[in-house]
C-alpha cells in the first residue's frame, strides 16, 4: 500500500513534540499554547488544575468554535473535571484529553480530514 501526506494549504502543522518542545512548522515553543488552524496562541494558564469551561469558551467569542478540542497534558495523562466536559458538549463542541505527544498526532490527523480542531498543549 502507497501512502502520500496530504497536507491542507495555509494551515499549521505539528512538525515534532519531545520532553519540553512543540515543533510548530519548523519552530521550537517550550511554553503551553493554543494552536487553531491558522494560528498558535500563548495560554496564560500555566497550571492545568486552574482550568475551567470559560477558559476555552472565551477563545472563541470572535471566532468560529471548533468541532473538537484536544488538551495535551503534558508526558503524564490527566483528566479535567466532568464538568467542563459537560458545559463544552452543550456548545457542540467536544473534548479530550490525552498526552501532549497523543494529542500532537490526532491533531494532525483531525486538520488532514478537515476538521475544525484546536490543541491546547503542555509541554
Amino acid at each position: 500500500m502507497h501512502i502520500e501526506e496530504n497536507r491542507l494549504q495555509n494551515t499549521l502543522a505539528i512538525t515534532a513534540c519531545n520532553r519540553d518542545k512543540i515543533e510548530i512548522n519548523g519552530t521550537n515553543h517550550s511554553l503551553p499554547l493554543c494552536i487553531t488552524e491558522k494560528e498558535i496562541l500563548p495560554i496564560s494558564q500555566v497550571s492545568l488544575q486552574t482550568v475551567d469551561d470559560q477558559f476555552f469558551l472565551s477563545q472563541f467569542e470572535n471566532t468560529l468554535a471548533p468541532e473538537v478540542i484536544l488538551v495535551g497534558t503534558g508526558r503524564k495523562h490527566c483528566f479535567l473535571h466532568p464538568k467542563i466536559t459537560a458545559k463544552l458538549a452543550a456548545k457542540g463542541i467536544g473534548l479530550e484529553t490525552m498526552t501532549t505527544p497523543a494529542a500532537c498526532r490526532t491533531f494532525m490527523i483531525l486538520q488532514s480530514e478537515g476538521r475544525r480542531v484546536w490543541a491546547w498543549l503542555w509541554p
